[in-house]
């Protein structure tokens, strides 16, 4: 019989959340087959509100009560208090009997206001739940969690994080590092053999919260990538809408690629050789396809692509060594090496989230 399983990620928000769940759905693929259907509670601020202060008039468990309601007026209330919500994903009033496994994978928000009704519905119907390559957490919002995170995760089955910080964070819970599960978000890979073109991960301070970057990382960016282009073919990349329009600006005369649709940046980045940039999932994904990457280290998420076996610079490297860097890369075999080791690590981690999937989920298929 085919189960539910509730993934906690975002939709139509930040891709490398897309690309962390393509991942996790390739593990549960791979572990147990295609029999399960993936619901997902889609932490986007648009639907799920703020990270701290909520709307008490959203009344997110009224959502089914509220469309059967039918009166004068109520289209103009609806505008005014946005009660519940008409995302297809899980929605509060569910029964959360029905779910059959409860996911958080990859990402640093796997507690918080956001999700207080999924943990509440895990705890209401006794879901079996497991953490996969968890993020960075902050240690002081953590400590303030609500009661249920902690319960929740003294009862899971798994808890992988997807660097060092966040192991020793929940060292108590007995998490294990394992890379994060962006790795595998990639169906395919193959072997680069000569870096012809070069991969640009944009990022800007001038787009919304959570999305942005800050005035530091973009002014370097802004010295960095006019350096690279003048010397070698390459391509940038923008993973959010509100990118498009400033790096088109900042850019004019270079390719820039944008989707909508997180799927699409697999052939996206398989255009590349290498890629370069600050987004921790861009890296990831290039990765997964077996294209090294150079880091630009901005924050404490950086860390995660240890994990994809990635270079790392910081904020102010001179120009002079990134560029070395890409010609030692362009040079002799370098990165044929390291795509061929990125193959096999792949391959490695896959089998260790399979392994371990079938190890302490042995009878959920």
């Amino acid at each position: 019989m085919r189960k539910n399983v509730l993934i906690s990620t975002t939709r139509q928000w930040n891709p490398g959340d897309e690309f962390i769940m393509q991942g996790t759905l390739n593990i549960l693929t791979e572990a147990f087959g295609d029999r399960y259907n993936p619901i997902i509670f889609n932490r986007n601020p648009d639907i799920r509100g703020g990270s701290k202060w909520r709307n008490p008039s959203r009344k997110m468990r009224l959502t089914h009560w509220w469309d059967k309601k039918n009166f004068r007026g109520k289209g103009i209330l609806q505008e005014a208090l946005r009660i519940g919500h008409f995302d297809n994903s899980y929605k509060d009033d569910m029964n959360p009997e029905n779910i059959d496994l409860a996911l958080f994978a990859g990402s640093p928000e796997w507690f918080g206001s956001r999700l207080i009704p999924m943990y509440e519905a895990i705890e209401a119907a006794s879901i079996p739940t497991i953490f996969l390559g968890l993020g960075a957490g902050n240690r002081s919002a953590f400590s303030s969690a609500i009661p249920a995170v902690d319960r929740v995760l003294q009862k899971a089955k798994i808890i992988t994080t997807r660097e060092r910080d966040t192991e020793k964070l929940l060292e108590k819970y007995g998490a294990k590092y394992v890379p994060c599960p962006a790795l595998l978000a990639a169906n395919s890979n193959h072997v680069v053999t000569h870096v012809n073109r070069i991969g640009l991960i944009y990022a800007t301070s001038y787009t919304i919260s959570g999305n942005n970057v800050s005035n530091v990382m973009h002014n370097y960016l802004m010295k960095l990538f006019p350096e690279i282009i003048k010397r070698y073919d390459v391509g940038i990349v923008c993973h959010y809408i509100d990118e498009l329009d400033q790096a088109m600006r900042e850019f004019p005369g270079v390719d820039i690629y944008y989707s909508y649709d997180s799927k699409d940046y697999a052939n996206i980045f398989k255009s590349f050789d290498l890629v370069i940039g600050g987004r921790v999932h861009g890296i990831g994904m290039g990765a997964s396809l077996g294209i090294p990457g150079i880091m630009i280290r901005h924050d404490s998420r950086s860390k995660t692509t240890d994990g994809f076996l990635a270079s790392s610079i910081d904020i102010g490297t001179p120009i002079s060594e990134v560029i070395r860097l890409i010609e030692e890369m362009k040079a002799g075999k370098k990165v044929e090496t390291l795509s061929l080791q990125l193959v096999e690590h792949k391959k490695n981690v896959m089998n260790r989230y399979v392994a371990l999937l079938q190890e302490k989920l042995g009878g959920w298929n």
